[in-house]
């Protein structure tokens, strides 16, 4: 499920563009005043300064409403990146303003993440080495070696710590999405799922169709009294695998002992009836082989609802709930949709 995520990364950094935009918001001011009012030389950069003040609190306002873009994050840094450039370029004396460069790599890799961050990082520092080339010369000096062995020093620690961040997190989220057991995809990813597929444009195209089953296996807690628990996980990671076989890794939830449920995109209804029918026939005619000696039979049965524009994700699992219970008190081993099983038991 790529494209879900958890939100702790989105939380670090909106909390690290407020501080920052804060911050560089008062500096900026400050700066800006100094140079239009005292150093007339530095007037073009004192506009400049002003104009980032009033970015960076706009910015920092936005981030703490929610409301920001990330496209205004990377613009926001490329103009931070442009004016730390030309602020060295300007400068008689580059040693009072290089420390700027290499903070920034760092602030890259908090805000952008490793795969955006390298660019701006690579042209700060072939902007700030060529400035200092132009100044000293082609000569091995003292600011020359201390900044380029600096600057990487703290850009290789920005991508070993984002990188290693970055994987963490993946850990953390798939334990937090992923039923151990099975495999497959728990409770709360079914609610970020469904979150994240009902804002998409595609599900608001007219005409598409979605549809969520539940699913139960039937007498299961037989199976664990009379072959014990290890035979009840079997089973469970065997269903697991010819649901997801069927309907796909990613919209198959495991969302309880022995329930798993399917969310269907853009299926027509006899689509959807189509590929629940398919689960039921696939799970009655495998084998599950318990010990070596022993094979045995498991059927399921299936609650199958089409979602309407509005309604909650309970809602939809109620209704789809209330027709699998339809369908264990008609006999189980069938599907239900309306009022009638769509199969009756074999």
């Amino acid at each position: 499920m790529d494209n879900i995520e958890l939100n702790n990364t989105a939380q670090l950094r909106r909390a690290v563009l407020i501080g920052m935009c804060t911050l560089l918001g008062g500096l900026s001011l400050l700066l800006a005043l100094i140079n239009l009012v005292i150093s007339p030389k530095w007037i073009l950069l004192g506009y400049v300064e002003l104009f980032y003040a009033l970015f960076s609190f706009s910015l920092a306002w936005q981030a703490y409403k929610h409301s920001h873009k990330f496209w205004l994050v990377n613009l926001y840094l490329y103009v931070l990146t442009a004016i730390v450039i030309y602020a060295v370029t300007l400068s008689e004396t580059i040693n009072s303003v290089v420390c700027w460069a290499l903070i920034l790599p760092t602030v890259f890799y908090l805000l952008l993440g490793k795969k955006l961050a390298n660019i701006p990082t690579v042209i700060l520092l072939t902007a700030t080495t060529s400035a200092i080339i132009n100044k000293y010369g082609l000569v091995v000096s003292p600011l020359f070696v201390n900044f380029v062995f600096s600057y990487l020093l703290v850009w290789v620690i920005s991508h070993i710590y984002e990188s290693n961040r970055a994987a963490s997190e993946q850990k953390l989220q798939k334990l937090a999405l992923q039923d151990p057991l099975t495999a497959s995809f728990n409770r709360l990813a079914l609610t970020r799922y469904f979150e994240q597929l009902h804002s998409s444009r595609a599900f608001k195209h007219i005409g598409t169709e979605q549809h969520l089953l539940i699913l139960d296996i039937d007498f299961f807690k037989q199976v664990n009294d009379e072959y014990g628990h290890e035979a009840g996980d079997l089973v469970l990671q065997e269903c697991a695998n010819i649901i997801s076989r069927i309907a796909g890794n990613q919209r198959t939830f495991r969302i309880g002992g022995e329930e798993f449920c399917v969310v269907i995109e853009n299926k027509l209804k006899d689509e959807a009836l189509s590929i629940a029918e398919s689960i039921r026939t696939q799970v009655a005619r495998h084998q599950f082989n318990i010990t070596q000696q022993k094979e045995i039979k498991i059927t399921v049965s299936i609650g199958l609802t089409q979602y309407q524009s509005g309604m909650a994700l309970s809602n939809v699992l109620r209704q789809a709930d209330q027709r699998l219970y339809r369908a264990k008190n008609a006999g189980r081993d069938q599907v239900i949709f309306d009022s009638e099983p769509l199969v009756s038991s074999a």
